[in-house]
């Protein structure tokens, strides 16, 4: 009798070590797959429609929830719309709904035939040791930075992200400063992206005061100093505006 309890002592022993393994295995990072698509001209509106409905049916939540927004200024502002998922994983991505033949007889019949052109897809994956994120953070409208990082100077970009984020976390912003690294190698120029969110246009005639609250937090000068290490590990940005469609 004795030798029973041993073997199931032991038999629970390795079973809960394993579920701890898988538990701790588990990938912890937010990662968003975003894929640029232009509709015909003239089928906009059918395209959101279907967009819209094919979401609700098959991207409503989870890793695969999917979002649709337009962009409205700037880099791709001639026609393009930016569809994507997330947050997820790169292990979320064998587990999809597309593949699936509801899921792609939909979106062929409903989104597919208002395409004109499917532009490239990449991965997006949050820094939160670089980003500020608001409570309540459900964008209307973002603010995107590509950036276009110096071979070789990732760590100071991210140097000035995390003095960057101090700043925002001690004056409470009301708006984002996440950060996302491509993790898809690119000679474009497309390494890092900045997103700040808003509500209305009238947000960019606020003066928040940066310059005053950066060097309230890192001391008189700090701010010029930033844009000097800016200059140095930073070719250049594009930038975009976007609007959600909900």
């Amino acid at each position: 009798m004795s030798r029973m309890i041993l073997i199931a002592i032991a038999i629970c022993l390795i079973t809960d070590a394993l579920i701890s393994q898988a538990t701790a295995a588990k990938p912890q990072y937010s990662m968003f797959n975003n894929m640029l698509i232009k509709p015909k001209r003239g089928h906009e509106k059918q395209f959101e429609q279907g967009v819209k409905a094919h979401n609700a049916m098959f991207h409503a939540s989870g890793p695969s929830k999917a979002s649709l927004a337009i962009v409205t200024e700037g880099d791709n502002s001639d026609g393009w719309y930016v569809w994507g998922m997330g947050p997820l994983t790169y292990t979320d991505m064998d587990h999809l709904p597309q593949g699936d033949a509801k899921h792609d007889d939909d979106w062929d019949k409903n989104v597919d035939v208002h395409v004109e052109q499917y532009g490239e897809s990449n991965f997006w994956k949050l820094k939160d040791e670089l980003s500020y994120t608001p409570a309540n953070y459900n964008p209307s409208h973002i603010d995107v930075w590509v950036v276009d990082i110096k071979p070789g100077m990732r760590y100071l970009f991210a140097e000035l992200m995390k003095k960057n984020k101090a700043v925002w976390e001690a004056k409470k912003y009301p708006f984002s400063s996440r950060v996302f690294y491509n993790e898809l190698w690119n000679t474009a120029g497309k390494d890092a992206s900045i997103v700040y969110n808003f509500d209305h246009y009238a947000d960019f005639d606020m003066d928040i005061k940066f310059k005053e609250d950066y060097e309230s937090v890192h001391g008189a000068g700090s701010y010029d100093n930033f844009w000097k290490s800016w200059n140095e590990c930073v070719n250049g940005v594009d930038e975009h505006l976007r609007k959600f469609l909900k």
